[in-house]
């Protein structure tokens, strides 16, 4: 019987802290076989983004062809996508493949550096990889990219939710919702209602833990778990990956499994 795997569909990140490399260890630390398919190389750090170099669209197409026609893909995690074409290809491609388990971070701007991530004018095919997703996982400013609206209140952040899952997802966990002086909340949108997960805001940013958030629940699905479940340890990993950050680099901590 094969062993579980988890298909990370991600760039790489040089420094080590975030992209495929945070989330290769998350997989590999939960227990699931952590494949990949890597969508762009960066030269990133705790300070900034350097540079990015877009994988052909052909190249991200075979490498999630050779996984699933191989391994037992239980889940996958779609992170950084540069380009609306790769967007496109990932997206048919997990459509193909009737991929289970479909958590995706939208990412649009790295922790360490505020210029963008994503080609400019994507949102339409980061949509389109939102409607084959059990799970999209954006921050405020990618739910704002990916709906228009801005997040300001509970209700706000309601309607971007449903406006998310009106592409398709089955579910949203809108991350670092300022829920009052000092907390922070991750909030869980589904068809059975709202999931609140709390946490303490701190004072110093750290790298990666976006990464981490999301590959950790993919992992937990791979290995079974429902969706719940799956946010609830995953949502205990980075407040623990949190509180035990490091710094590796000149910038800001790293999150530490």
């Amino acid at each position: 019987m094969r062993k579980p795997s988890l298909l990370i569909i991600s760039a790489s990140s040089s420094d080590g802290c975030a992209g495929m490399q945070m989330d290769i260890q998350a997989a590999a630390k939960l227990g699931a076989i952590p494949a990949c398919a890597i969508t762009a190389v960066t030269a990133q750090n705790s300070v900034g983004v350097q540079g990015i170099w877009p994988v052909p669209v052909k190249a991200i197409r075979q490498q999630i062809d050779s996984a699933f026609s191989d391994l037992d893909i239980c889940a996958v995690k779609v992170g950084m996508l540069w380009g609306k074409q790769a967007a496109i290809e990932v997206a048919h491609s997990l459509g193909k493949w009737g991929a289970l388990n479909v958590v995706f971070d939208p990412v649009m701007g790295a922790q360490s550096d505020r210029k963008g991530m994503a080609e400019k004018g994507a949102e339409n095919a980061f949509r389109a990889v939102c409607a084959v997703s059990d799970l999209v996982t954006p921050n405020l400013e990618e739910a704002k990219a990916l709906t228009g609206i801005t997040v300001r209140d509970q209700e706000s952040a309601s309607k971007a939710a449903w406006k998310i899952m009106e592409t398709g997802a089955q579910a949203v966990l809108l991350k670092s919702y300022p829920w009052d002086k000092g907390v922070l909340a991750d909030l869980l949108f589904n068809d059975d209602g709202l999931g609140i997960f709390k946490k303490k805001k701190l004072a110093t940013s750290t790298h990666g833990g976006g990464c981490l958030l999301s590959s950790a629940i993919a992992a937990r699905m791979a290995l079974g778990d429902n969706l719940i479940d799956a946010v609830s340890a995953a949502e205990t990993c980075i407040e623990q990956a949190i509180a035990g950050s490091v710094q590796a680099g000149c910038g800001i901590r790293c999150v530490k499994l």
